[in-house]
């Protein structure tokens, strides 16, 4: 199964109680059943905020929508999650599941502290959390397993200022983080094709492929690309067509499984989950013996 953990919505759902007219969340739809035709089988609308998470910014989510031939990981109507494993749950047949992404935007170090659980309740709220390092110092606290996030998500489309060293980007593989290599910034201008050509290459190079996670970073539906056109594309990084589908499938999913242990287990060991009560407290009767 193919996943596409990056469909970004519009500027306004990054504000505290921010919301998306119609018209923005038809189009956040379009791209949904876009990437269901293309046969992906989970996507997560990403949220892209700057510095600090608050409650207030659970608020969009209760403005979104049904989408058609779709699951979703939260209640509209409450804005609440709808269970604890439904990130890596079975995808139905024909169907697509739609889950909740937040990528924080960090300039300071003390920023980070608010997308623990434990310090906000709002970040248990989401299936999976990304932080974008505005430095090599936020870099450096992310990989080191400073805060309780589940990826690594550097702007691909700017020079960044710093190398993402071997160093570095190996304490975020020990901490079993992914690093997002975003191709929406490879479809625009070719100066901008550049810099994204050496930034994805940085990153494949450091990492060898390993924990790396290919997403769209689609703003519209035309920036989507099929699972192997996207393979294809990993030839250019020196990604063999093996690693580019396993930044596609196998990584990704790993990447759910780390934000399920981020938010459903105690310390990534215990894991609970509710037994449903039986339908008769009687014990059920033993089967008769049958004599030869």
């Amino acid at each position: 199964m193919f996943y596409d953990l990056n469909i970004a919505l519009p500027e306004a759902a990054g504000k505290p109680n921010g919301r998306l007219s119609g018209p923005e969340w038809a189009q956040v739809a379009q791209m949904v059943e876009q990437a269901r035709a293309f046969g992906y089988g989970v996507v997560a609308l990403n949220q892209t905020i700057q510095g600090r998470l608050t409650a207030e910014h659970l608020g969009i989510w209760k403005s979104a929508p049904g989408f058609d031939g779709a699951d979703l990981s939260w209640d509209p109507a409450t804005g609440a999650r709808a269970g604890s494993d439904g990130a890596v749950g079975n995808v139905r047949r024909g169907r697509i599941r739609v889950l909740r992404r937040l990528t924080a935007v960090l300039t300071d170090a003390a920023q980070g502290h608010s997308l623990a659980c434990g310090n906000n309740a709002a970040a248990a709220e989401y299936d999976i959390v990304a932080v974008q390092p505005a430095s090599e110092k936020i870099l450096a606290a992310a990989c080191s397993g400073a805060w309780e996030v589940d990826m690594v998500a550097l702007d691909m489309g700017r020079r960044w200022g710093f190398i993402a060293k071997q160093k570095l980007v190996g304490q975020a593989l020990t901490q079993g983080l992914a690093l997002e290599i975003s191709y929406q910034p490879a479809l625009a201008g070719s100066a901008t094709r550049q810099q994204w050509v050496c930034n994805a290459a940085g990153i494949a190079r450091a990492t060898r492929g390993k924990n790396v996670v290919w997403t769209s970073g689609a703003r519209q539906a035309l920036d989507l690309r099929t699972p192997y056109d996207i393979a294809n594309l990993g030839e250019v990084l020196q990604l063999n067509s093996d690693l580019s589908k396993r930044a596609l499938s196998a990584n990704a999913r790993a990447a759910l499984l780390h934000a399920f242990t981020r938010t459903g287990t105690l310390r990534a060991v215990v894991s609970a989950r509710q037994r449903p009560e039986p339908a008769s407290a009687e014990p059920q009767a033993k089967k008769p013996k049958t004599s030869a």
